[in-house]
C-alpha cells in the first residue's frame, strides 16, 4: 500500500454515512456481479471528475439518490477490476459530500446518451468529459 495521499471521486446513495467510508472494515469493493471471488480491498473511486463521469456512463453505475463524494487516503495495494477505465481503490483517511454537484450529473446524463446512442467507449468518454468539465 502506498502512503502517499490520494484524492480520487465516487459515487453512492445520499443514505450511506460518508464517514462509513473511513472505517476499515467497510473499506472494500463488491463488484455489480456479485462474485466474492472480486471483492477489493479499497474504496472505489476515479482521480478525476471526468474520469468519474465516464466510468459511470459506461458501466451503468446506479445509487438510489446519488450524491458525489470526494475521498482522500492511500491507494490500496489491489488492484480494481476497472483499471482500464479509470478505476482506483483508495482506503480514505477523509471522506465529504460535494454539494455543487448539478453540473456534473448533468454531464453523466450527456454522457450515457453518447454511449448508448453514439456507441463511444470509456476512453473517448473521458475526452468529451474533459474538455466539458
Amino acid at each position: 500500500m502506498s502512503s502517499t495521499e490520494t484524492t480520487a471521486y465516487r459515487i453512492q446513495s445520499a443514505g450511506r454515512d460518508v464517514s462509513d467510508l473511513l472505517d476499515p472494515e467497510q473499506q472494500y469493493s463488491f463488484p455489480m456481479d456479485e462474485d466474492d471471488e472480486m471483492v477489493r480491498h479499497g474504496v472505489s473511486g476515479c482521480l478525476t471528475l471526468a474520469d468519474l463521469a465516464a466510468y459511470i456512463a459506461c458501466h451503468a453505475i446506479e445509487a438510489p439518490a446519488p450524491v458525489l463524494v470526494r475521498i482522500s487516503g492511500p491507494m490500496s495495494e489491489d488492484t480494481p477490476c476497472d483499471e482500464e477505465d479509470g478505476e482506483v481503490l483508495v482506503l480514505p483517511t477523509s471522506a465529504e459530500v460535494i454539494e455543487d454537484d448539478a453540473a456534473f450529473f448533468g454531464l453523466v446524463g450527456d454522457l450515457v446518451d453518447m454511449h448508448y446512442e453514439q456507441g463511444l467507449d470509456c476512453e473517448a468518454l473521458r475526452e468529451v468529459a474533459a474538455e466539458r468539465m
